[in-house]
């Protein structure tokens, strides 16, 4: 057996510790931000976890780096035919683009999560310790998994966890990556609230089984939303249906209420009337509406949006999975 890993370099470089204004204001968050207080982990600390466990399966192992935005995809691209097992080591940008150069061929993909967030490992049971992580590479279950497919009228990618269409694809827009090292999981909470009182509020359209509008846009593959958040209860990654999720409402503490409520967990008591299950919709507005998926930006609507069943083969824990 073969194996390749793909290790984003950069990942390992996010600030781990929250900065010390927040710490007095977030203690009862504190088990869920414990992970914020670990010591770092390095890339040499991957490839050692990995390498090791490969060794002790006779999996003959090689090692790439990736080095500028998209390079994973040609990697995994390159890798797809040539190896059994694909081994992304980076957050969910990076596994995005190894999934993008792998999908719908006989490639596994095995995650080590190595960035400043891991909602798809979270979503397939895959432990943040990468030492844990590793040993899925022989003890991990094997599955095949739906992924989503949006194409526009310039680009199309595969995603796994979501794609939206309104705000906080403007936020991961206009987040730099300085911004992201130094606030970590908190750039992105960050950024919206800002945005959220400029921020102007236009309808967005879904043609499906109906005509469906609203200002805030979710197609999701996944239960969770920008961490172990949980937006879509019914989300299956092998039920070959994508889950639809429209928020109406434009008012910006209407919104906030709605970002604060993340920490309750479940949401959709208050989306139930906006949630549909589905195969494709077409996504569109009268006006310019940024597109992001999987945290990571696509382009403008209008965008179609489609289900690949079974497109990815993928390695969950195995009491994890779905």
């Amino acid at each position: 057996m073969k194996a390749i890993l793909i290790i984003n370099p950069s990942s390992g470089k996010m600030k781990r510790e929250m900065p010390p204004i927040l710490r007095w204001t977030l203690k009862k968050l504190e088990r869920r931000l414990s992970g914020l207080f670990k010591p770092k982990i390095t890339e040499d600390d991957i490839i050692e976890e990995v390498k090791n466990k490969c060794d002790e399966a006779k999996i003959k192992l090689e090692i790439e780096f990736t080095k500028y935005p998209k390079h994973a995809t040609k990697l995994a691209e390159a890798a797809k035919d040539k190896y059994d097992l694909i081994i992304a080591a980076g957050g969910d940008g990076t596994i995005n683009e190894v999934i993008n150069g792998m999908a719908e061929s006989k490639a596994t993909l095995v995650i080590i999560p190595f960035g400043s967030t891991n909602v798809l490992a979270c979503e397939l049971g895959v432990p943040n310790d990468p030492k844990k992580a590793a040993e899925l590479i022989t003890k991990g279950k094997k599955i095949k998994m739906d992924l989503g497919y949006a194409k526009t009228s310039k680009e199309s990618r595969y995603f796994s966890m979501m794609l939206d269409v309104g705000p906080f694809a403007q936020v991961i827009k206009d987040t730099t990556p300085e911004f992201k090292k130094r606030w970590g999981k908190f750039a992105y909470p960050f950024r919206l609230i800002k945005l959220l009182f400029r921020y102007k509020w236009h309808k967005i359209y879904v043609k499906h089984k109906v005509e469906s509008t609203g200002y805030f846009i979710i197609m999701a593959n996944i239960k969770y939303y920008g961490g172990e958040y949980e937006i879509a209860d019914k989300a299956n990654i092998r039920d070959g249906l994508l889950d639809l999720v429209i928020i109406n409402r434009k008012n910006p503490w209407d919104i906030i209420m709605l970002i604060f409520s993340f920490t309750s967990g479940k949401l959709n008591k208050f989306l139930r009337k906006e949630y549909f299950q589905l195969k494709e919709a077409e996504i569109y507005s009268h006006h310019n509406m940024q597109i992001q998926v999987d945290g990571e930006v696509l382009g403008m609507a209008p965008v179609r949006v489609e289900i690949i069943p079974k497109a990815l083969n993928v390695i969950a824990a195995s009491q994890n999975v779905i």
